[in-house]
């Protein structure tokens, strides 16, 4: 699980962000990792900044090797100043604490170091420019790889099929999101793939399909059906049936909402974070969704009946009562001051301002906790 992650000079954090996703457990001191945070803040102020910092850990730990060895890699210091991006991120497996740190310029990669706790963290594996400067025993399997200066170590490891690495390869994975280093990732999934994996995975046919039922009261059931196309390739589709003065009326994809449209394409990603467990990174997860569909995603992951590997949701919205059913523990809000981005959990506010008698969403709206715009 994801437990926590930072970064210094990378896009609009200048001085650096420090994110947690643990919360003190009920009557327990013992820290346990939340399930889903919120990111909340004004346009312009950095929240999809924020999720970029995951995105591009994911990509480099798992991608990099693909790069060309004249490739850049892709990462973007504020302002372009002329400084390394320093990224951490804090997560667990099996139980196993770990820390992976990461020193980067655009061009070159000048510190790897994965960092493993038992009683306090240590180092096992650290890299220095293109060097394996240390690695535990555990890990010699490593020393047949050869290090490229925009590749990283975890993703070279797993090309030349090291073993040792990969949990740590897996978990990185095994997030997903809909942000890249240019932003939310807007181009929409080709309806026929989306509608083939739905034919051919029944598991993820019938959770899209329960879920959308329960969202558009409109709808009585759902098809998936195909044909050929002019190649004689098969074309996969869906076929809508609406229930009305007790006749069955079949309606294609064009004639639903985009509400319906969106859950219809999106769901298989939120059913395959659950079935297979991992990290699950949004910016602006409810466009086109009425805000009374949002906590029926949320309980998703807050039920462990349905969640059953510990999945996380990260997400920004621009929804504010939502705010109010998660909670001190997992609302962060992200500001904006000369250009320069911070943020802090709803936790970290000092004082009594925040209770768990009151709703929260006052408070944001008056401006009070700071994450709106000053107009």
């Amino acid at each position: 699980m994801l437990l926590g992650f930072g970064v210094k000079n990378y896009f609009s954090f200048k001085e650096g962000v420090e994110v947690s996703l643990k919360e003190r457990a009920k009557d327990s001191s013992e820290l346990q990792a939340i399930d889903i945070l919120c990111v909340k803040g004004a346009n312009g102020s950095g929240k999809t900044n924020l999720l970029k910092i995951i995105s591009f850990m994911h990509h480099f730990c798992c991608d990099s090797f693909k790069l060309k060895p004249e490739d850049i890699i892709g990462v973007e210091s504020f302002f372009e100043k002329d400084e390394p991006s320093e990224f951490y991120i804090d997560f667990t497996i099996d139980e196993t604490q770990y820390r992976y740190e990461l020193s980067i310029t655009d061009t070159n990669v000048l510190r790897e170091t994965l960092f493993r706790k038992k009683q306090r963290f240590v180092k096992i594996i650290e890299r220095i420019d293109d060097e394996i400067t240390l690695r535990i025993n555990e890990f010699e399997d490593i020393d047949i790889i050869k290090l490229r200066s925009n590749a990283s170590l975890i993703s070279t490891a797993h090309q030349y099929e090291v073993e040792s690495i990969n949990p740590i390869y897996y978990f990185f994975s095994s997030i997903i999101s809909n942000v890249t280093m240019y932003g939310r990732y807007s181009e929409k999934w080709e309806l026929s793939s989306v509608a083939e994996l739905y034919y051919k995975d029944k598991s993820r046919f019938s959770f899209m399909k329960e879920l959308i039922k329960k969202c558009d009261l409109g709808i009585y059931d759902i098809k998936i059906k195909k044909r050929k196309d002019e190649t004689n390739s098969d074309i996969f589709y869906p076929e809508f049936i609406h229930k009305t003065n007790n006749s069955h009326k079949k309606l294609l994809y064009r004639n639903q909402s985009s509400g319906t449209r969106a859950l219809f394409t999106q769901l298989w990603i939120y059913e395959a974070i659950l079935d297979e467990g991992g990290v699950l990174v949004l910016d602006e997860f409810d466009i086109n969704l009425h805000p009374h569909i949002l906590p029926l995603l949320l309980e998703l992951f807050k039920n462990k009946k349905i969640n059953k590997h510990n999945s996380q949701l990260i997400f920004t919205t621009h929804n504010t009562q939502i705010i109010d059913s998660l909670g001190k523990y997992k609302v962060f809000l992200v500001n904006k001051e000369d250009n320069e981005s911070y943020g802090y959990r709803l936790d970290e506010i000092p004082g009594e301002m925040i209770r768990n008698d009151r709703p929260i969403s006052p408070l944001y709206d008056s401006g009070k906790i700071g994450g709106v715009p000053e107009l």
